[in-house]
């Protein structure tokens, strides 16, 4: 009867079901290992984007001091429209800190995915009206590529 028993036990090991199973734990234990131990040089990355090429566009705007505050809501708007857009990552509007003899008063610093998320997103009778209402005179970003990033890089004590 143990001879059986034993036979029966490999039958349903080594069956579908069996094999189902054995998969299955092996690729919960794979995925855990992975997600435990990150090694960014060997593990799947789950969010491809923080590794792909950036495009950063900056604009410099030369801004009179009596109409800052409508300039600040005018670039509000522009960025509104922006977060919405595929491709889009982040912007920041910088104001100088020496306002009027500085020549630029501000600076936008915007990030995209993309070059061509970018100009698409320029492709829209919203983005005209909004880049019109902004600036009277030409707003074009020029476009840099993130050569340096050290903004993910862990930071170390000389203590």
């Amino acid at each position: 009867m143990a001879l059986k028993s034993d036979a029966t036990l490999a039958n349903a090991f080594f069956s579908v079901h069996g094999f189902n199973r054995a998969v299955a734990l092996g690729m919960g234990i794979a995925w855990g290992y992975a997600f435990s131990r990150p090694d960014p040089d060997v593990v799947y990355d789950v969010f491809p984007l923080q590794k792909a090429q950036k495009f950063v566009f900056i604009q410099g705007y030369k801004v009179k001091e009596e109409d800052r505050y409508a300039f600040e809501a005018r670039w509000k708007d522009l960025a509104r429209y922006y977060q919405v857009r595929q491709g889009y990552l982040f912007n920041k509007l910088v104001r100088a800190k020496h306002f009027e003899s500085a020549d630029y008063q501000y600076f936008d610093i915007m990030q995209w995915s993309t070059g061509a998320a970018f100009r698409q997103s320029q492709k829209t009778a919203d983005y005209t009206k909004l880049r019109d209402n902004l600036m009277s005179g030409g707003y074009s970003p020029t476009m840099y590529k993130v050569v340096v990033n050290d903004t993910e890089a862990e930071t170390t004590s000389s203590a």
